[in-house]
C-alpha cells in the first residue's frame, strides 16, 4: 500500500508561459481556431512540425511577431513556441505541478523504467518544475537559467515513412522572472522508438543532473547539461505519472472573481504532482 505526501502547496501554481504570451488578445478566440479549422482543411498539417510553419495563419503570426531583424533561430523558437501552445489549447491546456519532494524523486531515484512502453500523459501539456531547482543554458556560453518546465506535444506521421513514425516534441522554458518581458526556451525533438529507455539509461560523466552552479549543491540544485538529460527528465516525469497516478490531484481553475497574488499565478487548472511513500516507512 502507498500513501502520497505532498509540501504545503502554493496557492496556485506559477503563471505559466502559455499565460505570458497567449491569454491576452485574440489567440485563443480566433487564431488558433483559425488555425485548428486550416489544419483539419489540410489533413494532418497542423500535427507535424515541418508541416505547421506551412499554413498560412501561422505564417501571418509569425511575420506579425518576430521582429525584422530576428536571426534565422529566433524565427524557429517563435514557431517551436507557437506549435506547442496551440496542441497545448487543442487538448485541453492540460497542466502537471510537481512539486520539490516528487520533482527530486525524478533525480534521485534514478528509475530504470525499465519494461515501460514511453507514453505522456495526453497527446500534448506542459509540465511545471519547482521554482529554481532545475538549471540550464540555451548555450555552452550563456549564463544558467532557472528551468520553469517543459511543453510536450507528441506527433505520428504516416504520410510518407515506410513505418508511421511516432516523435516526442519537447520545449524546456527558462528564465521566466516577473522583471523580464520574455524567456529563454531549448528545443527537443526525438523519435520514440523501442530502444529509447535504453538509450536514455546512458549517463553524462560526473552523474545526471550533477550541479554546476557555485553554491548549487548547498541547496541542493540541478543541471540540465545535455539533450539527454532534458529528455530523460521528461521520460521520468511522464513514467512517474502513468506508474504512480494516485500521486496527481486534481487543482480547479480559481474561480474569475478571486482576487489575484503577488507574484501572479496561474489562472488554468492544474493536476498537483506529490511523492509517493511505502506505507510502512
Amino acid at each position: 500500500m502507498r500513501r502520497f505526501e505532498s509540501e504545503a502547496p502554493e496557492s496556485r501554481p506559477r503563471l505559466t508561459p502559455y499565460e505570458l504570451v497567449f491569454v491576452e488578445g485574440d489567440f485563443e478566440s480566433r487564431v488558433f481556431p483559425g488555425i485548428e479549422k486550416e489544419g483539419s482543411m489540410r489533413a494532418a498539417d497542423a500535427e507535424i512540425p515541418e508541416r505547421f510553419g506551412f499554413l498560412s495563419l501561422v505564417g501571418d503570426v509569425l511575420r506579425e511577431v518576430t521582429p525584422e531583424d530576428a536571426p534565422p533561430e529566433a524565427l524557429d523558437e517563435y514557431r517551436s513556441l507557437l506549435f506547442h501552445a496551440f496542441h497545448f489549447w487543442a487538448d485541453g491546456r492540460r497542466l502537471f505541478t510537481f512539486d520539490r519532494p516528487a520533482a527530486r524523486f525524478l533525480v534521485e531515484a534514478k528509475p530504470e523504467m525499465t519494461g515501460w512502453a514511453f507514453n505522456a500523459p495526453g497527446r500534448s501539456g506542459y509540465v511545471q518544475l519547482p521554482a529554481n531547482l532545475f538549471w540550464s543554458s540555451i548555450a555552452p556560453d550563456a549564463a544558467p537559467e532557472p528551468v520553469d518546465g517543459f511543453f510536450y506535444t507528441e506527433s505520428f506521421d504516416d504520410g510518407e515513412a515506410d513505418a508511421p513514425l511516432r516523435r516526442i516534441h519537447l520545449l524546456f522554458v527558462l528564465g521566466i522572472h516577473r522583471t523580464r518581458a520574455g524567456f529563454s526556451v531549448m528545443r527537443i525533438d526525438s523519435g520514440l522508438g523501442s530502444g529509447l529507455i535504453a538509450e536514455l539509461a546512458v549517463t553524462r560523466p560526473g552523474g545526471d543532473f550533477e550541479n554546476v552552479l557555485p553554491g548549487g549543491e548547498i541547496e541542493g540544485l540541478y543541471s540540465i547539461l545535455t539533450t539527454t538529460e532534458a529528455l530523460k527528465l521528461a521520460a521520468r516525469a511522464f513514467w512517474y505519472l502513468d506508474s504512480f497516478p494516485e500521486s496527481v490531484t486534481y487543482v480547479p481553475a480559481p474561480e474569475p472573481t478571486e482576487r489575484g497574488t503577488e507574484p501572479p499565478a496561474s489562472r488554468l487548472a492544474c493536476s498537483s504532482v506529490g511523492l509517493f511513500r511505502d506505507a510502512d516507512e
